[in-house]
C-alpha cells in the first residue's frame, strides 16, 4: 500500500503522463482515422490502407517476439508471449487468454487480414510483404521496434504503454468518446465503404470481424492500464523521464504510419 507521499508522488506522474503521452498527436489527431470514419472512402484507398495495415500486422509480430525475449519480469514475458502466440494463430478462451486454446493457421491475424480483403481479390502475397510497405510504414515498424522492443526495461514498458492506451482509447467512456477511438473509426468507415461502394453493386462485403474482434478485445482493457501504470511506477529504479520518452517515441512511429496514410489517401482520391 502506497503512503501518502507515494500517493502524491503517482498524482504529479499521472498528471505528466495525461499530458505527455495521453496527449498526443497519435491518439487524439489521427487525421487519416478521422477521414475514413466518413465512410467516403473509394476502393484504391480502402485497398491502399489494408495493404498498409497488412505489413503493420504482420511485422508486428518480430517486434512483439522482441518484447518477450527482453521482458524483464515474468508477468510481463507472459503477457507478452500471450499477445504473440494470439498474433500468430492461437485463439483466445473466455478469460481472454490463449491458456490451452488450439493453433489454426487460419486463425493468425495476418491471415484473418487476407480473407478479410478476398472481396477485392488482392494478391495475398502482397499483404504482409516488406516490399508492398510504404516509406512512412517502414520508418514507422523501425521507430516502433526500437522503443517497444527496447533492452531498456523503463523505454519498451512507457512504449508498451502508449500502444496499449492508443488501442483502449475512448472505450467505455461514453459514445461520443469511443467514436474517437481508432478501431471504431476503421469499422464505421469500411461500413460505409460496403454502403455505399459495394451494396449498391451487388459486390460481396468486405467482412468487418477482423477490426471488430481488436475493438471487442480492447474493451475493459483500459481500465486496466491505470492499474498497471502503478505497478510499474511502484517497481525499484522506476524513471518517469525514461519511460514517458517510450509511450512518447512508440506514438510518434504511429503517428508516422497514419500521417502516411493520409498523405497517400490524397493522392487516391
Amino acid at each position: 500500500m502506497q503512503s501518502n507521499a507515494g500517493h502524491k508522488r503517482f498524482a504529479a506522474f499521472w498528471k505528466k503522463v495525461e499530458l505527455k503521452v495521453h496527449r498526443h498527436q497519435a491518439i487524439r489527431n489521427n487525421r487519416f482515422c478521422a477521414w475514413f470514419s466518413r465512410g467516403e472512402a473509394n476502393t484504391a484507398q480502402v485497398i491502399h490502407f489494408l495493404e498498409q495495415f497488412g505489413v503493420f500486422s504482420k511485422h508486428f509480430v518480430p517486434i512483439q517476439a522482441k518484447r518477450v525475449a527482453r521482458a524483464t519480469n515474468l508477468e510481463g514475458e507472459r503477457l507478452a508471449r500471450h499477445i504473440l502466440v494470439n498474433e500468430c494463430g492461437v485463439r483466445l478462451g473466455q478469460d481472454k487468454t490463449p491458456e490451452n486454446q488450439t493453433f489454426r493457421t487460419e486463425w493468425a491475424h495476418i491471415e484473418w487480414l487476407r480473407q478479410t480483403c478476398a472481396p477485392l481479390t488482392l494478391d495475398p502475397e502482397r499483404l504482409g510483404n516488406w516490399r508492398t510497405a510504404t516509406p512512412p510504414t517502414r520508418r514507422f515498424l523501425i521507430e516502433l521496434e526500437k522503443a517497444y522492443g527496447s533492452l531498456d526495461w523503463l523505454v519498451a514498458t512507457g512504449a508498451s504503454y502508449g500502444i496499449e492506451t492508443w488501442a483502449a482509447w475512448g472505450i467505455g467512456k461514453g459514445a461520443e468518446a469511443e467514436s474517437k477511438n481508432f478501431w471504431k473509426q476503421l469499422i464505421i468507415g469500411l461500413k460505409g465503404y460496403n454502403d455505399k461502394q459495394r451494396l449498391p453493386h451487388g459486390l460481396e462485403l468486405i467482412p468487418l470481424g477482423f477490426f471488430e474482434h481488436h475493438f471487442e478485445l480492447e474493451t475493459g482493457h483500459g481500465e486496466n492500464v491505470h492499474g498497471e501504470l502503478l505497478k510499474s511506477f511502484s517497481r525499484p529504479g522506476f524513471d518517469e523521464d525514461k519511460f514517458i520518452e517510450g509511450g512518447r517515441r512508440a506514438l510518434d512511429a504511429l503517428y508516422i504510419f497514419w500521417e502516411g496514410l493520409n498523405s497517400a489517401r490524397k493522392a487516391l482520391a
